[in-house]
């Protein structure tokens, strides 16, 4: 007698489908090769793909999605490292400041470029705006405020 499989985790599952998508289009190209000749048989097997483009235009979307929601995590690792390393600086350290405005200018810089990239995916883009840009906006205006407190100190 076989063991019981476990149930597919909806990852594995995922990563079938797509599997699956890709050999769809793989195929799709080599029939098209395959029939260039023969346009009624061309025909019937267009016919049969338009039950998949809902399917194949979904997984095109997902994916990009996927790579977006990537990107923004690369970004933010990047970023944490930097102020994790400016973290174990001391404060007194000039080092220390101009690594934040480093920081704070390339948080910009990849702001501009996410809201860029996720003008087709509200979610991502309400995910980045409420999770990195509102915390960010904070901890900037802290920053700005005491390098003004900082200035406004008389020269030792």
């Amino acid at each position: 007698m076989k063991p019981n499989k476990p149930p597919e985790s909806e990852d594995s599952l995922e990563a079938a489908m797509a599997r699956g998508v890709e050999i769809v289009r793989q195929m799709n190209v080599v029939v098209h090769e395959e029939l260039k000749h023969k346009p009624e048989a061309l025909a019937e097997w267009d016919a049969i793909m338009e039950e998949y483009a809902d399917i194949l235009a979904e997984d095109e979307t997902k994916s990009e999605e996927a790579k977006v929601a990537a990107e923004i995590r690369e970004h933010m690792d990047r970023i944490s490292a930097e102020i994790d390393r400016l973290g174990q600086l001391d404060p007194t350290d000039l080092e220390v400041n101009e690594g934040i405005a480093r920081n704070l200018a390339a948080i910009h810089e990849v702001d501009a470029i996410m809201r860029t990239k996720c003008a087709k995916y509200p979610a991502q883009l309400a995910a980045w705006e409420e999770g990195v840009m509102r915390p960010v906006k904070m901890l900037e205006m802290m920053f700005v405020e005491a390098m003004h407190v900082e200035n406004e100190k008389p020269a030792n």
